[in-house]
């Protein structure tokens, strides 16, 4: 007998104004509209211009305005 896995995506709308703990961020998978799939390796902010950045797994960074049309998968859970 096979073993097989399946997955669920759950599609929700956020409100535009949310807040969270940064660090959530880390770890979790981007994809892109063309499926390009990306891990976040870390964040940094530039305090000048007020721009968030999302430095990826390839040590590439994208702003955070840049991945409005991505999706995003939180791989870790919030601890306080």
């Amino acid at each position: 007998m096979g073993v097989f896995n399946s997955f669920a995506f759950i599609t929700m709308k956020l409100d535009r104004v949310q807040s969270f703990d940064i660090n959530i961020l880390k770890g979790a998978l981007l994809t892109n509209p063309e499926g390009g799939e990306f891990y976040i390796k870390g964040v940094c902010v530039n305090l000048d211009e007020h721009n968030v950045f999302l430095i990826l797994e390839n040590d590439e960074t994208v702003e955070w305005s840049d991945v409005e049309d991505w999706s995003i998968q939180f791989q870790g859970r919030i601890t306080p």
